[in-house]
């Protein structure tokens, strides 16, 4: 196995942009599609916003992050009037919103700020949901059986009535499949056009990993796409060269792209109903609590998608997101930075930047080999430079950084899972802010996942968050720790150390990666409980675990800092806007057994609120679903 500072890999999982909204973005954006995506024009009719106080239950306002409660809440226009005692917020609504609606929670219920997603891609997600589902969860939990059987079952129900269509699915999970033993030592599961041709053999199959970076084929699928692509008959002598070299497993954009150009037409034929794509993700945020999501990969034909969605949809969540850069020439094309200043749909907030992959995937950039099979893999780095040795930041990577902080002002987001791509980000936000001139910015790394207490420090010095992407120790870490990692896996999410440290943190679902679901977040932060271990409880450094005070700030008001929208949500401040949430019971008022914390995510939703609006209500949902006959699958 090669060295992978190169970008030249063999392993089969990969996360790093998502290569088929890439691949495809000229026609899934075309003038043409977007015309048949966004049918019509103009602002959907909204009711309005009501004048309302809520009292009684648990109000936690999260006023300055506090966790403090106040009597009763005062609503109007969609905005907070007013927070406090029951009798003043009375005299408030009499005085200046009579006629105002009057609402008594019960004592079990609890009203809390719009829970926030502050990493989420939403137009991949939503453009992919026609796919097959092949990944390993239900609804927010890991799946009771999740292995090759399961997949091929899922695939066998669901052949394509058009012949010649192939099987599309998503969200396929390796690392989430029971561990082969090989010569003694537990490895995960290995997918090639052989394993697939067992699952079936007669229809072309390609699936996408769960971190979008790698297709799998089967041998019918391989054969199709050499028939059909100039550029593979290209770069292999034979059909038969083309699998022997390959094995069903296309990884990055070079060997992705032609297998995906020959059933283009195909995923945009699905893609054109991205709209009610996009509505289902958002009614299941909102299902989940969440009123915010930020997009941590825009590129400009997603945020026009997304603005026309709002023009013609219900805002049932605020959004924003920051702009993808993957090269310099989109750096140095970059205006200069100015804080958003008011609320607007989809507003730029940060620039992306994505330095490796995923470690799950095993392509996190690491100092050292990852211990499972290909042997001596330390990830992907992706800008790496001709002569500058591994585990030497490549001068490319720095002038990168340097122009989109020093030189044009943007605050940054570096996606960095391994802890040599941690390293290299830190020492590259170092040497931008030595030359930076200008006002504090929110600067962040993205998952953050390998730390240690010196890098925490040097964050904290240069004023760098993290936001973490909990499911690594939730639904990975037995992975990790098992297979992947072995003690190295004690430095996942050091939630616990960078707070004590005076750090502001957030966690995020990085959905589609794992579901959305911030109470969900909040649970695996609190318990570090590793899920795929059914047989016993186990806890994945239990030094690490939050508090569940700490867990709501980190989903609500320093999650609404991070992505520059604190002036607006994350908390129910005088003036901010009317988003909340009530749910059927307190997160913080649980028992603090542990065993009680793996039911945070179960805590019913009974309504989500926008704006001083009502875009979701359980009891609502659940007549809707009886009178349909069956619920809607809520794998996101």
């Amino acid at each position: 196995m090669e060295n992978l500072h190169d970008h030249t890999h063999g392993c089969t999982h990969c996360s790093c942009n998502n290569p088929v909204l890439e691949i495809l973005k000229e026609e899934i954006f075309s003038a043409e599609n977007l015309t048949k995506i966004n049918p019509g024009s103009g602002k959907p009719s909204h009711e309005k916003p009501q004048a309302l106080m809520i009292s009684g239950g648990i109000i936690r306002p999260m006023i300055d992050g506090s966790t403090d409660t106040v009597e009763a809440i005062g609503i109007a226009d969609g905005n907070v009037v007013i927070t406090g005692k029951k009798n003043e917020v009375k005299d408030h609504m009499n005085k200046h919103y009579p006629g105002y609606t009057s609402r008594e929670l019960t004592s079990r219920q609890a009203l809390l700020p719009g829970l926030i997603e502050p990493h989420v891609h939403m137009v991949p997600k939503a453009m992919m949901q026609g796919w097959l589902d092949v990944s390993p969860f239900d609804g927010q939990n890991l799946r009771s059986v999740y292995d090759l059987s399961f997949v091929g079952s899922k695939i066998n129900e669901h052949i394509p009535e058009i012949p010649g269509y192939f099987i599309l699915g998503r969200g396929l999970d390796p690392s989430l499949m029971p561990f082969e033993v090989l010569n003694d030592k537990n490895e995960l599961i290995t997918i090639n056009n052989t394993v697939l041709d067992d699952i079936n053999a007669d229809v072309p199959i390609m699936l996408l990993s769960a971190s979008m970076h790698t297709l799998y084929l089967n041998t019918k699928a391989l054969t199709y796409v050499y028939d059909h692509s100039p550029e593979v008959k290209r770069n292999y002598s034979s059909a038969d060269d083309y699998i022997k070299k390959t094995k069903g497993q296309l990884q990055e954009g070079l060997q992705m792209t032609p297998a995906l150009k020959v059933v283009k037409l195909q995923i945009i034929a699905m893609s054109l109903q991205i709209n009610s794509y996009l509505t289902h993700l958002f009614q299941t945020a909102n299902k989940r609590g969440v009123t915010f999501m930020y997009d941590a990969g825009l590129n400009k034909g997603s945020k026009i998608l997304l603005k026309a969605y709002f023009d013609t949809h219900q805002e049932r969540v605020r959004t924003g997101g920051a702009y993808l850069c993957s090269g310099q020439k989109e750096v140095d094309d970059l205006d200069h930075y100015t804080e958003p200043s008011q609320y607007k749909p989809v507003y730029y907030g940060h620039i992306k930047v994505v330095s490796d992959g995923s470690n799950q995937g095993l392509t996190g950039y690491q100092s050292a080999p990852y211990l499972c099979d290909p042997v001596n893999n330390t990830g992907v780095f992706n800008f790496p430079q001709a002569g500058i040795p591994a585990h030497t930041i490549p001068p490319s990577y720095n002038t990168l950084i340097n122009t989109v902080v020093a030189v044009k002002g943007w605050p940054l987001m570096v996606h960095a899972n391994g802890d040599q791509a941690v390293t290299f980000a830190i020492n590259a936000y170092q040497r931008t802010l030595a030359q930076y001139r200008g006002p504090e910015l929110r600067n962040r790394i993205e998952h953050c996942s390998l730390l240690t207490s010196e890098q925490i420090t040097n964050m904290l010095q240069m004023g760098v968050s993290p936001s973490f992407l909990i499911g690594h120790v939730g639904y990975w870490g037995y992975a990790f720790k098992k297979v992947i990692f072995g003690g190295k896996a004690q430095m996942l999410d050091l939630c616990g150390s960078t707070l004590a440290a005076g750090m502001r943190i957030s966690l995020h679902s990085d959905n589609e990666v794992s579901p959305l679901g911030p109470l969900r977040m909040m649970e695996q932060s609190i318990t570090r409980i590793m899920e795929k271990n059914t047989s016993t409880i186990e806890v994945l450094n239990s030094n690490e675990c939050l508090t569940p005070e700490q867990a709501l700030v980190a989903v609500t008001y320093d999650a609404a800092w991070q992505c520059y929208a604190d002036n607006w949500v994350g908390s129910l401040k005088k003036n901010h806007f009317a988003d909340f949430v009530i749910l059927d019971q307190d997160p913080l008022s649980m028992k603090t057994q542990t065993s009680q914390y793996m039911k945070m995510r179960d805590i019913p939703v009974l309504e989500t609120w926008v704006g001083g609006i009502a875009v979701y209500n359980k009891a609502d949902d659940e007549k809707v679903e009886i009178g349909k006959g069956a619920t809607v699958s809520e794998n996101s």
